[in-house]
């Protein structure tokens, strides 16, 4: 199956170059004309060409630059074997009806002299005006199925985006409320063990749990936040966000919380991209994915930035066991599981993609030579013109 819809999509890739080659065929018939009938070409220079230049030479023209144009389009190969369809269709209803004419009234009105040349240029300019007609036809008929096509996925892309906000803050609002409100009871529960227990166990157990208690409500808001952001409907307006700063700050960090784990910068000073503080979530679960899906001993994790025009590149390679080849693409899909920022609840990889997409972004991942992955995300270089804001540190998300 898969091997006959290759050998399909080979066959319909070559459909434009086979429309230029009909037009190109039918315009240098002119040549062949002139070379079987010799008398033509004087027909020809003396008011052929006239009529030649208003019907045939323009419909073949048309085909010849249509083809070329079809073969550089945006329009998907799948719609090119209609296209040819309505060619071929057009060229033959076209020649059919102007057989018919010919067979009515040709040998009648035409000398015998000029029967042979002159059919061959009735012919050619049949064949050519109902090739063009019917390849006009295809691609219009081409372009309007695309363009339907696109505002049906554009209004799937707005539903679906607006049941993930409406997801998005469902669980905000529980996060606002059941959670928060859960933890605070938690804690002062929590805090009366504290004072009135006397037992240094069961005391050092109660400042776990306030610890723990303490932390737990310092991530529900700052997921809050990024909830917030993510379901904002206010218009994004992104800032120049200085990279040195933010990814030193998330490699100070983590670095102290993996410290059997070599941590390597090479960001350049001075180098802003257009986002927001949350950035630094960014980097920091691509940090933290790098070192938590690998053996930690004997671990490196390089982060470099370059900066080429108005794209600023930065390229997060760690030491481990890499990517395999068929996860390079699914990684980044919502839902999907195995090595990679997607692993555990999902919502790392939620984040990192919305807030990319939100930035003008994107992200791939490569192979690190000799070993190891490399995590590449493009960013929009900060124009001088945008407002620069400090980044601040955060929190990594697990």
């Amino acid at each position: 199956m898969t091997e006959n819809h290759s050998q399909h999509a080979s066959r319909v890739e070559w459909i434009p170059r086979l429309i230029v080659g009909l037009g190109a065929f039918l315009l240098l018939t002119h040549l062949l004309e002139w070379a079987l009938y010799p008398g033509s070409f004087q027909s020809f220079l003396a008011g052929g060409f006239l009529i030649s230049l208003f019907t045939t030479i323009p419909a073949t023209s048309g085909i010849i630059v249509a083809g070329y144009w079809l073969d550089r389009s945006d329009l998907e190969p799948t719609r090119y074997e209609r296209i040819a369809k309505w060619t071929a269709g057009g060229l033959l209803v076209f020649l059919g009806i102007n057989i018919l004419i010919i067979n009515a009234i040709f040998l009648e009105f035409f000398p015998a002299d000029r029967q042979a040349s002159l059919l061959v240029g009735w012919v050619r300019f049949a064949m050519s005006l109902g090739a063009a007609c019917g390849l006009f036809i295809g691609i219009v008929e081409a372009r309007a199925i695309e363009r339907a096509l696109d505002a049906e996925r554009a209004t799937m892309r707005a539903a679906e985006l607006e049941h993930q906000t409406d997801q998005l803050e469902f669980f905000n609002s529980i996060l606002r409320h059941d959670v928060l409100n859960g933890m605070t009871v938690i804690r002062s529960r929590a805090e009366f063990l504290d004072d009135d227990l006397t037992d240094e166990t069961q005391r050092r157990h109660a400042d776990t749990i306030l610890r723990w208690s303490d932390d737990i409500v310092l991530i529900i808001q700052r997921v809050r936040r990024i909830l917030d952001t993510l379901t904002e409907s206010a218009e994004f307006v992104p800032t120049a966000t200085d990279l040195a700063s933010v990814v030193g700050d998330e490699v100070d960090r983590i670095s102290a919380t993996y410290p059997t784990v070599e941590f390597e910068t090479e960001v350049p000073e001075g180098l802003f991209v257009a986002a927001d503080d949350l950035l630094g979530e960014v980097i920091g679960n691509l940090l933290t994915n790098a070192v938590e899906h690998n053996d930690q001993e004997g671990l490196t994790v390089t982060t470099s930035a370059t900066a080429e025009g108005d794209t600023v590149t930065i390229r997060i390679a760690d030491t481990g066991r890499g990517v395999p080849d068929d996860l390079k693409t699914s990684i980044f899909r919502r839902g999907e599981t195995g090595r990679g920022i997607h692993a555990g609840t999902g919502f790392g990889l939620f984040f990192i993609d919305s807030m990319l997409s939100m930035y003008g972004g994107q992200i791939h991942v490569e192979d690190n030579d000799p070993h190891g992955a490399v995590f590449v995300v493009e960013l929009p270089r900060a124009t001088q013109t945008q407002p620069a804001k400090a980044s601040a540190k955060s929190v990594s998300l697990r």
